[in-house]
């Protein structure tokens, strides 16, 4: 099967000349594409605190997403990634990407797929520079500056609500 791309000039602001990259659809597990819509399914059902702005974000992920059942790279942010990440050119953090976070005691960051970093950060690819919607409206810039893929035999980081629903 071939894909098609179509070629889009990414323009450093420092840069002198446009270097061209090819821009095709974001590839995800099966797994996380099907989490994505029941995300979104929750997010305009329960209408929380700025739930137009993640209802956004999660259709455009879905929208431009490809599911797939074969793996992914290693260099693509997936639930159960460890993720080092910078917003806006600050300091660099690091979070667990998870579907929804367990109760209990946390030993490092947890970044719920169900929050508007989460949403932006799930697809990325390491290096990979995105939009970050913000609660207060305002807009900031995220890049992904490595990620850990999860362990392959731990399955995806399951939410109450939508492990109930897959039994």
């Amino acid at each position: 099967m071939t894909r098609s791309c179509t070629l889009q000039p990414e323009v450093h602001p420092f840069a002198t000349t446009a270097r061209v990259r090819p821009r095709g659809r974001v590839v995800l597990p099966v797994a996380d594409y099907d989490f994505l819509l029941e995300h979104l399914e929750i997010c305009e059902r329960d209408r929380g605190p700025n739930w137009t702005l993640l209802a956004y974000v999660l259709q455009n992920r879905i929208v431009n997403t490809e599911p797939s059942h074969r793996p992914v790279d290693r260099d693509i942010v997936v639930s159960g990634s460890e993720v080092t990440y910078s917003v806006s050119g600050a300091s660099v953090e690091a979070g667990l990407l998870v579907h929804q976070p367990n109760p209990g005691p946390r030993h490092r960051e947890i970044i719920p797929v169900s929050s508007l970093l989460g949403a932006t950060l799930i697809g990325m690819r390491a290096g990979q520079r995105a939009p970050l919607l913000c609660e207060d409206g305002s807009v900031k810039s995220v890049v992904v500056v490595d990620t850990v893929a999860p362990n392959p035999t731990s399955g995806p980081n399951l939410c109450p609500q939508l492990h109930e629903r897959r039994s």
